[in-house]
């Protein structure tokens, strides 16, 4: 009887939250800012590159993403200088109207012809839906090995 009381309000937030769920997929173009040092190479530079992701909108506030970035892949000064990364994130979002504001913590693994690293990084963004697509301007640094930082603008598809 005891265990009823805790159970069925436990299973009631979590059907409701289910119930709230929206998954999404997304895209975004990607303008980054890196900085290449070893013992050959020490510059820095701008290259656009692009990002694809899963998303998961848990509920008004809170979704979890997964995805891809392909950062850097040019030819500078005689050498192939790459960076990617897989990255998985939290995103925590203040909805205003149709346009909203958010801040992202994550993690992902670079990986960069420097070496591969397991970091995190952080941004903040906002956003505007309109039915079924929203469309986003984000800005994120990142604790990794040669991207120090990108300026995202995305487009998103939820089911």
């Amino acid at each position: 009887m005891k265990l009823n009381k805790f159970i069925l309000p436990i299973a009631a937030i979590f059907f409701v939250t289910q119930a709230s769920a929206d998954p999404y997929i997304g895209a975004s173009y990607l303008y980054s800012e890196y900085q290449a040092k070893s013992d050959n190479t020490d510059f820095s530079d701008e290259n656009s590159g692009y990002s694809l992701y899963l998303g998961y909108q848990i509920n008004d506030l809170l979704s979890v993403e997964a995805g891809y970035a392909d950062f850097v892949d040019t030819h500078k000064d005689f050498e192939h200088i790459y960076s990617d990364a897989w990255l998985a994130s939290t995103k925590l979002t203040l909805p205003i109207t149709i346009f909203d504001v958010y801040g992202r913590l994550g993690i992902g693994h670079f990986q960069s012809n420097l070496g591969d690293t397991d970091d995190i990084y952080y941004g903040v963004g906002t956003g505007v839906t309109l039915g079924p697509v929203r469309v986003a301007l984000e800005y994120t640094m990142y604790e990794a090995k040669i991207v120090d930082n990108s300026y995202a603008l995305s487009a998103e598809f939820r089911f």
